[in-house]
């Protein structure tokens, strides 16, 4: 899944309100949060692109544990609103 995940950040969807609310519409309920570097290296602390892979349910094993966050929040619908260029955040077309 770590690889789909960095090429899905090469082809991805504007991450938009929009975008939430069409995610919402098909059913999808929580994003996967991917940070990497500009050379596409897995960085939380200073991301340069964050990549939101849109997923159903939530993963029962402990050992997927990861960083996920309610489509419908309201940090999502604020980071959408805002003009921030950095750092610049795709939704993950390949799902």
């Amino acid at each position: 899944m770590k690889k789909s995940i960095k090429e899905s950040a090469a082809g991805n969807i504007p991450f938009s309100a929009e975008s939430l609310d069409k995610l919402q519409d098909k059913g999808y309920k929580f994003v996967l949060v991917k940070g990497f570097t500009i050379d596409k290296h897995y960085e939380y602390v200073d991301p340069s692109i964050l990549v939101l892979v849109p997923i159903k349910e939530l993963p029962s094993d402990p050992m997927l544990k990861d960083i996920y966050e309610p489509i419908e929040s309201e940090i999502l619908y604020k980071w959408a609103s805002e003009k921030n260029e950095y750092p610049q955040i795709f939704i993950a077309n390949k799902f």
